[in-house]
């Protein structure tokens, strides 16, 4: 004989397995790399591409500078040196020395204003890898718990399963095919408990002659006339 109230039993044990699957299910679903975190880490890469590409441009500048310093010296030298005594030898040897220094100038202007980018790109990196940092540690923190609760929810899994086969061994097999046809049907969900003479299932008041059946024993099978889930009465 099927005992009604070994049939609610299983059902809450049944319930509590897919609770905590589904629980299981969600966290191995957060399980993984994060897109976050590889999206600052992509940004770190953009940073240090672009400080690289600034380094490569303000070394460039600092060479001409240095092109034009190591120019201007011997004719400097040759300038004051006294050697020349055409005047039109001279005013031409200054415009020289005058034109390579406004070039260099503006080089040295320009050399400024690409140090001040890399200064300002190397702040972009300098935040990009705090805020990978801290993206980082948090997801770390958030897969340490999520595993260790994976590893919690399994163990409580297999405890509850050892259970279900005990309880399902203690019912018979008409009764479980008919348990386990109804709980498919019915979100796992095949016995309803009754409740003030209405279904806990649907919700339906139950008529009085199946009130009556259902209380008269706890081993007789009675359905619910609407949803036809198995009524139990405590």
């Amino acid at each position: 004989m099927t005992r009604i109230s070994d049939l609610y039993e299983l059902q809450e044990t049944d319930l509590e397995i897919d609770s905590r699957r589904a629980a299981l299910e969600e966290i191995e679903g957060q399980l993984g790399d994060s897109e976050e975190v590889a999206a600052a880490a992509a940004s770190i890469e953009e940073r240090d591409a672009e400080v690289q590409e600034i380094q490569k441009r303000l070394r460039a500048a600092e060479r001409e500078v240095e092109d034009l310093t190591a120019k201007i010296k011997p004719l400097e030298k040759k300038l004051y040196a006294g050697t020349l005594n055409n005047p039109k030898e001279l005013a031409s040897l200054q415009e020289d020395i005058q034109s390579i220094q406004a070039h260099k100038r503006v080089l040295e202007d320009s050399e400024l204003e690409v140090m001040s980018q890399l200064e300002e790109a190397d702040r972009a990196r300098a935040s990009a890898r705090r805020e990978h940092a801290s993206l980082l540690g948090a997801w770390e923190q958030e897969q340490r718990e999520l595993r260790q609760k994976q590893a919690e929810l399994t163990a409580e899994i297999e405890e509850l399963e050892g259970r279900r086969a005990q309880q399902r061994a203690g019912i018979d097999a008409a009764g479980l095919s008919q348990y386990d046809v109804l709980r498919s049907k019915h979100q796992g969900r095949a016995v309803a408990k009754v409740e003030r003479g209405t279904c806990g299932g649907c919700r339906i008041s139950l008529p009085m002659s199946l009130l009556q059946k259902a209380r008269g024993g706890s081993d007789v099978i009675v359905q619910c006339s609407s949803c036809e889930r198995i009524l139990y009465v405590s």
